[in-house]
C-alpha cells in the first residue's frame, strides 16, 4: 500500500508539474532549473538503484537509448549497463558484482514470485510512453539530476546496481560511479 501511495503521489506530480526533486529538504529546495525533470536531494550518502532486470530487453521501444539497467540475467556477470541507441549494451561495470552474496539480495527466494505488471510503470514528463520501465522520465528538453555525493565512504552500504555522481574538489575529480554488489566502478564525464 505505501509503494503504491508513492507512486500515485510520484505520477500525480509528473503529470502537474513535470519537474520533480526526491529527497528536498523543505519547499525552498524545489526544482528551480527548468532543464531538470527529475532531481534528487543533496544528502551526499544516497544513490539510487537500477531496476534488477533478469531478461535483457531486446532492441524495441522496451530498450530506447539511454535506458540504464542492473542485469543479473546471469549468475556469473552482474553489471550495470546503458543502451546505446545504435551499438547495443554497453557494460558500465568493468567486472561482475556477481557473489552468493549479492544474489541473495537481487534474487531473494519467494514462496511465491512476483509477476510484473504490463502497463505498471511512472512517467515523468509525459502523459504517455511507449518505453517500457518502472520509471520513465520522457523528455526532449530535459534531463535527470543523479544523487551527487563528495565522498562514497558516506555510503555505508551501497546496494547492488546503485548509481551517483561523484563530486571531486575540482571539475577533474567529477565521476559517474556505479556498483555491481562488489566494487564502484568511476566513468568521467
Amino acid at each position: 500500500m505505501y509503494k503504491t501511495v508513492i507512486i500515485l503521489a510520484l505520477t500525480f506530480s509528473a503529470f502537474s508539474y513535470s519537474q520533480i526533486k526526491i529527497g528536498a529538504a523543505n519547499s525552498a529546495d524545489n526544482v528551480t532549473n527548468t532543464s531538470v525533470l527529475l532531481e534528487f536531494g543533496t544528502y551526499n550518502d544516497k544513490g539510487i538503484i537500477l531496476p534488477y532486470v533478469e531478461t535483457i530487453p531486446t532492441a524495441t521501444a522496451a530498450s530506447q537509448g539511454g535506458t540504464i539497467i542492473f542485469d543479473v540475467s546471469s549468475n556469473a556477470e552482474y553489471k550495470v549497463k546503458v543502451k546505446n541507441e545504435n551499438a547495443g549494451w554497453k557494460d558500465l561495470s568493468v567486472q561482475s558484482g556477481y557473489s552468493a552474496a549479492v544474489e541473495t539480495v537481487v534474487k531473494p527466494s519467494q514462496a511465491m514470485p512476483l509477476a510484473d505488471l504490463t502497463n505498471a510503470k511512472a512517467i515523468i514528463g509525459s502523459e504517455t510512453s511507449t518505453a517500457d520501465g518502472v520509471l520513465v522520465l520522457e523528455s526532449p528538453s530535459k534531463a535527470m539530476v543523479l544523487p551527487i555525493v563528495t565522498n562514497l565512504s558516506n555510503i555505508k552500504n551501497p546496494s547492488p546496481g546503485m548509481m551517483a555522481f561523484l563530486q571531486g574538489a575540482t571539475s577533474a575529480g567529477h565521476r559517474l560511479v556505479v556498483f555491481n554488489g562488489q566494487k564502484w566502478a568511476f566513468w568521467r564525464p
